[in-house]
């Protein structure tokens, strides 16, 4: 019987001034329950770049064998030494959605302590996570999204960085 691990998650965004908006709960599933198709090829991938219990680096993603999901990908990178995450890379389709490009602004500053708790334990952990849920926080409420968040390793222990990718369709 497979159980279903959801936690309150990032739901929040930075309003255009820059001024924080406060997260609403989202759904957390470490077991990572994908239902879009596109997620699941890049679980997949992530996973065959796991080799001997190492992660994967991100110089192990080839962006030309990603062309189907680049709009929809987002990097972000590990930033010790002020203990948050800055967006590297985000996709056109996903800058599209929610109608800004928050790439070069850090975690904290879009999401606030809940995006920063799901990063962090992702990089605890090192193991991957969804999360979905309706885009009220952009007054979307007809739409939904599901996330997929990867941890990556330069040196395949310590996480630096993260890839992901966020889809949305019609809420139900």
């Amino acid at each position: 019987m497979v159980t279903r691990s959801v936690r309150p998650g990032v739901r929040g965004i930075a309003d255009d001034a820059g001024s924080a908006v406060p997260p609403k709960p989202g759904e957390w599933d470490w077991t990572v329950s994908l239902i879009d198709p596109m997620l699941q090829g890049l679980l997949q991938t992530w996973q065959s770049k796991c080799r001997h219990g190492m992660l994967p680096a991100r110089r192990d993603f080839d962006p030309l064998d990603m062309r189907d999901c680049l709009g929809w990908l987002f990097v972000a990178q590990v930033e010790p030494e002020i203990d948050d995450f800055r967006y590297t890379l985000i996709g056109t389709e996903i800058t599209e959605h929610v109608g800004r490009d928050n790439t070069g602004r850090r975690i904290g500053e879009v999401f606030g302590p809940a995006g920063l708790d799901l990063y962090s334990q992702v990089r605890d952990s090192q193991r991957p996570v969804r999360v979905w849920g309706v885009v009220d926080w952009l007054d979307k409420e007809h739409k939904s999204y599901e996330t997929l968040l990867l941890p990556l390793a330069d040196d395949g222990r310590t996480v630096d960085r993260f890839i992901g990718a966020m889809v949305f369709g019609s809420a139900k």
